[in-house]
């Protein structure tokens, strides 16, 4: 499912609480921040990944 692969992006898995996803996104979006990362196209793309599986589970969780 698509949800599901959005979980694993952020590497927890769908039964976490909101808490603990924001914790993941958090510590991924610092790995991967393209300012941290200059060179890297690779960092950028996942990056933005990242970002967007985020911002999916919070407004699909805002609504539950």
């Amino acid at each position: 499912m698509i949800t599901h692969n959005l979980y694993k992006i952020l590497g927890v898995d769908s039964d976490v609480d909101t808490s603990t996803i924001k914790i993941a996104y958090r510590r991924l979006a610092s790995k991967y921040h393209p300012d941290k990362n200059l060179d890297d196209n690779k960092s950028k793309k996942h990056f933005i990944e990242i970002k967007d599986a985020y911002e999916q589970i919070m407004e699909k969780r805002k609504y539950e």
